[in-house]
């Protein structure tokens, strides 16, 4: 998964405390994040972006930028070294995916603040024009929610952070851009109403971030720009692209791929536009109420913006009101298994910024009151696990079972077990082959007719799975052709299930627990083996009675029967050169295969 550095001097100027960094890592883990590890990381100037982009753990210096993808020979300016917290992404919480949604979260943890975080949403009177020709059959991308947010603290560290949101939330919730995408641009440099609307992939060019002053058509960006070619597959089918265009005609951007340069945000933007375009409704909204309420937390100002449909009906976004759930008190306790009270229970979702109030006279349910930005509710096993987090995995007393049980192997384990120590002891290595073959290599290579009755896959994906192995030759026979350039002799064995016909069975099949021994080399033989056999019975605690028998892949007078009066059975010999060689191999070979245990 993705990874992201939160810086620890910034994580502690928005908590508004010096928390050692050790104790936010081990803060973090509690809430459920995975951190990685603490470390010093280098920061670096990109020349043409002018952005600031993180050296590569171990490397010194830096000449490629992940912002603009530019890259030079040259030695990047550097700027200095930052100790940060680099923690894995969890995909079910983008709203720990930044330092300002981290920071809302520890604030409750630690205590600093608790309850639901306010989230008010100003009105604006910008505009949205959406154009029907977005969803049709020419383009396909139909969904889209907008807000304005005034930034007047706008500087290097909130724009980088900025920037990384927009590529985790494409990575989380926009699933590498196919499902949503996010448009962030300087509102002073774009004229009211916006439409958003597609344009002729080879007509009305315009500036790619990145590359000022050059005119691209969207084909030409989707084939020459680094963005481009990376989501080409995006816009691949689409007949026309979908952009957004102000009131003057400038492009603001071309969703899902690139935005345009002389919209781009820099240090001394204080007023953001924000669009969210994709396929997915869900997924829109999720990222631009994430996207929001993080910028918020940075110390931002929310502002709405009215979409304007073909039909002429409007909407408002973003919608940052609360949302509500109910669970039961008892679900919660039998979940958990804390004791908790109405009160207790509370008082904890409070400290996962979160609010609770009773919802019946009989105190046996809670109404839960979550941000819009949660949007890993769904359940209310989801609160719950928000609830044990809040009372404090540490406060959790271990408690032994009610009933202590302990498990047993089961009987064809158990036989199994000595059944591998005992080859392995004798010089055989063990191998691991698939459960699923062909009617070629399971039957006809060992000579044998394809039965009218046997275990077939009813919609084979693949044209080399299609018959369910009844026996394990096939698998150490293909394992003999992979390594017959090895030393000989080869010694291997297969101690797995196979399935067999059985009408007397609910399912019309069973599985039996088998053994398979080979040996190929100059010596192999029907006398090889028999030894292999006799001692392997001999630890079982067998004996042995052999009968001369025909089999088709075996050599006629060279294959015997084996019994011994329990389910262990099988047959040995020496396989026949036309077996030998429809797998490719040119040095004898000998075979047991013994039926270990029945399982029905």
């Amino acid at each position: 998964m993705p990874i992201i550095s939160i810086e620890g001097d910034w994580l502690n100027r928005l908590l508004g405390n010096t928390y050692p960094i050790e104790q936010l890592a081990d803060a973090l883990e509690q809430l459920g994040c995975d951190v990685d590890e603490v470390i010093d990381v280098e920061r670096f100037r990109c020349p043409n972006c002018q952005n600031v982009v993180e050296g590569s753990l171990g490397a010194e210096t830096t000449r490629h930028c992940n912002w603009c993808e530019f890259e030079q020979e040259a030695e990047f300016e550097k700027l200095g070294v930052s100790t940060v917290i680099r923690l894995d992404l969890l995909a079910a919480r983008p709203d720990l995916f930044d330092v300002g949604g981290i920071s809302r979260a520890l604030k409750g943890y630690l205590e600093l603040e608790s309850g639901l975080p306010e989230y008010p949403v100003a009105e604006s009177d910008l505009k949205v024009i959406i154009d029907p020709s977005v969803d049709g059959k020419d383009c396909q991308r139909p969904y889209i929610s907008c807000a304005v947010v005034d930034m007047p603290n706008m500087d290097e560290a909130t724009l980088v952070s900025l920037m990384k949101l927009q590529e985790t939330l494409h990575w989380g919730v926009g699933r590498d851009r196919k499902l949503s995408s996010i448009g962030v641009y300087d509102l002073a440099t774009v004229k009211g109403p916006i439409h958003y609307t597609t344009i002729d992939p080879d007509k009305d060019p315009f500036q790619p971030l990145g590359m000022p002053g050059k005119l691209m058509s969207g084909r030409q960006i989707l084939e020459e720009h680094p963005k481009g070619v990376a989501y080409s597959r995006l816009l691949a089918d689409h007949a026309r692209y979908p952009v957004l265009r102000d009131s003057e005609g400038q492009v603001l951007s071309m969703p899902p791929i690139i935005n345009s340069d002389p919209t781009k945000v820099t240090r001394k933007s204080r007023r953001l536009f924000i669009d969210v375009t994709g396929i997915s409704e869900t997924a829109v909204e999720k990222s631009l109420h994430t996207f929001v309420s993080s910028l918020l937390e940075l110390g931002g100002r929310a502002y709405s913006v009215t979409l304007v449909r073909p039909d002429g009906t409007s909407e408002v976004t973003p919608d940052l009101h609360p949302r509500k759930i109910n669970i039961e008190l008892a679900a919660a306790k039998r979940w958990l298994g804390l004791p908790l009270t109405l009160e207790s229970a509370a008082a904890a979702l409070r400290r996962m910024r979160l609010d609770a109030e009773p919802s019946d006279s009989k105190g046996e349910q809670l109404t839960v009151h979550f941000p819009a930005l949660r949007t890993d509710f769904k359940h209310m096993v989801d609160v719950f696990e928000d609830l044990a987090i809040g009372y404090g995995y540490r406060n959790i007393k271990p408690q032994l079972v009610g009933q202590m049980t302990t498990g047993q192997p089961r009987p064809e384990e158990q036989q199994g077990d000595l059944v591998r120590s005992v080859l392995l002891g004798l010089g055989f290595s063990e191998i691991m082959s698939l459960p699923m073959t062909t009617e070629e290599l399971h039957y006809e290579n060992f000579r044998l007719p394809v039965p009218e009755h046997y275990t077939r896959i009813g919609n084979p994906k693949l044209k080399a799975m299609t018959v369910v192995r009844s026996h394990l030759l096939t698998g150490l026979m293909e394992h003999l052709r992979e390594n017959r350039r090895a030393p000989l002799p080869l010694r291997f064995f297969e101690l797995d299930n196979v399935v067999a016909l059985a009408s007397d069975t609910e399912t019309g099949s069973r599985e039996d627990r088998k053994v398979a021994i080979v040996e190929m080399g100059k010596e192999a033989s029907y006398a090889s083996i028999r030894a292999v056999v006799d001692a392997l019975l001999y630890e079982l605690g067998l004996t042995g009675e052999y009968a001369a028998c025909d089999h088709p892949a075996f050599i006629p007078g060279r294959v015997a029967q084996l019994t011994t009066g329990t389910d262990v059975e099988g047959v040995l010999g020496e396989v026949h050169p036309e077996a030998i060689t429809n797998f490719g191999l040119d040095n004898p070979v000998a075979l047991a295969e013994l039926n270990v245990r029945r399982i029905i």
